[in-house]
């Protein structure tokens, strides 16, 4: 019993990493309707940056390390969004071309990070060693850390869209890009402000699991494919969806891997996500129309 209490919090602590990633992507769907996906790439950029700056090449302390990765991931965002996305909107089917560009670039960056970093997996540090005992059970002292700082980024983010005058205005974009024209909102501010943010958060992400999993340069893909199983099960464009679906699939994730091993998790979370498809299309808090934060 003590070993599926390990497995769970495990589990958890992840689920609270991906649902991060997941918020990004949502975001991104929810007020662009861009299905970004170099998501995953970009994820293991911010990894790959994370690690020149520590321990890498710099040799940073880590706070130092994260106050320079935020605004490099969120310029790289910007201007992925300025300059490859934004003359798309101009052409007809323009969601389509743009979902085209975006993997075009997951695979330039899958490669990019090939040539700079070498095949070779680059270990990661954890920044807290040792274990802490809650109920008695001795759980990963990073892991416990890495919960309480993705429930941290979860919250301030929940605060900033429903607290702010910025986040009411990428809630009217989510909802109604026209209306959000005509009442003066910069609509190309809020899409570069959202694409910037969904890369810190998914650069951060890649920060954050780096010493639980060792950072490659195709090591996005599989963050990226739960991610999006998290979104399209919370409901396309909500974040709040997008939360409790990671959760939710992180207990799922738990439970198999304790039982069947890890191998079967994609699986089973694939089938998952039929399931409750097939009972509710719009997921778990979708209302049929995407929403920025509900």
């Amino acid at each position: 019993m003590e070993q599926f209490f390990a497995v769970l919090f495990g589990g958890i602590a992840q689920a609270a990493v991906y649902s991060i990633i997941a918020v990004g992507l949502s975001l991104v769907y929810g007020t662009a309707r861009t299905l970004n996906f170099a998501y995953g790439g970009l994820y293991t950029t911010g990894a790959y940056i994370s690690w020149v700056l520590t321990v890498g090449y710099l040799g940073l302390p880590l706070w130092l390390a994260v106050l320079l990765l935020i605004p490099i991931l969120f310029f790289i965002g910007v201007a992925i969004e300025r300059f490859m996305l934004r003359p798309l909107r101009r052409g007809r089917n323009w969601k389509v071309t743009a979902m085209m560009v975006t993997l075009g670039l997951a695979f330039v960056l899958d490669n990019a990070n090939l040539i700079l970093f070498g095949a070779v997996a680059k270990p990661m540090p954890a920044f807290i060693d040792g274990t802490v005992s809650i109920f008695g059970v001795a759980v990963s002292a990073y892991r416990l850390a890495v919960l309480i700082i993705a429930l941290l980024i979860v919250a301030a983010l929940e605060l900033f869209l429903n607290r702010t005058r910025f986040g009411w205005a990428v809630r009217a974009v989510a909802q109604d890009i026209q209306g959000a024209r005509q009442v003066g909102i910069d609509v190309n501010r809020i899409f570069s402000f959202t694409f910037g943010l969904s890369v810190v958060l998914t650069g951060c992400a890649g920060l954050l699991l780096s010493p639980i999993f060792l950072i490659s340069p195709q090591g996005g893909w599989e963050p990226f494919l739960k991610a999006f199983v998290i979104v399209v099960l919370g409901g396309l464009g909500s974040t709040r969806g997008a939360v409790v679906a990671a959760f939710f699939l992180g207990l799922v994730e738990a439970a198999v891997v304790y039982k069947l091993g890890a191998s079967w998790t994609m699986p089973v979370w694939l089938v998952t996500l039929l399931l409750v498809l097939m009972i509710r299309p719009q997921g778990l808090l979708g209302r049929g129309q995407t929403e920025a934060a509900g």
